[in-house]
């Protein structure tokens, strides 16, 4: 049987969000009333109606069902300024409004802009390809030295201290014959 990782992490619950639940986040008082008298609405009914008014267990399941949906329409938040309800109406329905703008950029400069740019990489590469390639043979000529001189420094350090272990020696045990 699999088991389910329990660890949480306390930074990824947003504390914002009631109970930890994104959709709680950003209610209003009146949401948090409405979603949660609806919730226990929905019990009440589900529980008294059929003790005392001997409603069919259907219809009360039914009563709570629509009380919860009603509850999570207008009482719980899609996004920051949208309801479940609103999102579903604009789900369903696909209002839509005409909007007439003008561009508020500038289509010149950014086309000197892009030209700019173009310009900057094109020198970019040029300087690149006309590298002097004698410069380029000194570079390397010293990064090899350099590398052969640390390779020299650090076998010379093994070698040295390996010759040293071999002349520390604290005790002797001489020979006997017995």
């Amino acid at each position: 049987m699999p088991q389910m990782n329990r660890n949480v992490n306390l930074e990824e619950i947003d504390s914002d969000a009631l109970f930890g639940i994104d959709a709680f986040k950003n209610q209003t008082f009146i949401q948090k009333v409405v979603f949660f008298g609806c919730v226990l609405l929905g019990v009440a009914a589900n529980v008294c109606m059929p003790i005392f008014l001997e409603t069919p267990r259907l219809a009360c399941i039914a009563i709570f069902l629509g009380l919860l949906m009603v509850g999570i329409a207008f009482g719980c938040n899609y996004t920051e300024d949208m309801t479940y309800g609103k999102y579903l109406y604009y789900f369903f329905f696909k209002p839509s409004k005409h909007l007439l703008y003008e561009s508020t950029e500038d289509v010149e400069r950014m086309k000197k802009k892009a030209e700019e740019i173009k310009k900057e990489e094109e020198m970019k590469l040029a300087r690149q390809k006309a590298a002097d390639p004698k410069a380029q043979r000194a570079l390397l000529i010293k990064v090899i030295a350099f590398v052969l001189v640390m390779v020299i420094v650090v076998a010379s350090t093994f070698i040295y201290s390996n010759h040293k272990k071999g002349m520390m020696v604290h005790h002797t045990i001489e020979e006997t014959e017995e």
